[in-house]
């Protein structure tokens, strides 16, 4: 069994433990190891404290031996450490390059371009995710002709569309 653990607190402690607690805007975990401390500066033990919370003993000791190490701020959250994200700043701004080009492209479209620049694989969808977070939206491709139609081609279009106001078996 491990040694019961002390904890003295300041009043300027217990205060400062007390805000935090009791501070909406704090990490929920923070708030409750704020609480462990402050039950435990009170006399509790380490067993008592986690059956009040349902929280193992073993987190409980975890958390006042951090924070007789750091200190207050040793109970602050830190979220843990996990994968680099594949989709970093550099391709952000290479994506928005390639958006600011005068052509359509589809999210398939830029994960081949990013492929072929920075290597690697990211799935259409994660792109989509991404363009959502910077601000694009989709909207439907469509087919138009290249360049600027012809003086003939205009006058024909025109007449089609004049003619399909008429009805065609009006004439």
């Amino acid at each position: 069994m491990a040694a019961p653990l002390r904890i003295q607190l300041t009043p300027e402690e217990d205060r400062l433990l007390l805000e935090l607690s009791l501070n909406p805007h704090v990490h929920k975990k923070t708030r409750l190891w704020a609480m462990m401390v402050r039950l435990a500066g009170e006399g509790w033990a380490a067993p008592q404290i986690a059956r009040h919370f349902h929280k193992d003993r073993t987190t409980v000791y975890h958390v006042l031996k951090r924070f007789l190490r750091s200190g207050p701020k040793g109970l602050v959250y830190r979220k843990p450490p996990g994968a680099p994200r594949k989709f970093t700043p550099e391709i952000a701004a290479f994506v928005r390059e390639r958006l600011a080009e005068d052509r359509v492209w589809t999210a398939p479209q830029l994960a081949q371009a990013i492929a072929e620049r920075f290597g690697g694989c990211l799935a259409p969808k994660v792109i989509s995710r991404h363009l959502r977070a910077m601000g694009y939206v989709w909207k439907r491709t469509r087919y138009v002709p290249v360049g600027k139609p012809s003086a003939e081609e205009v006058q024909a279009f025109i007449e089609e569309e004049e003619e399909a106001k008429r009805g065609r078996g009006k004439g």
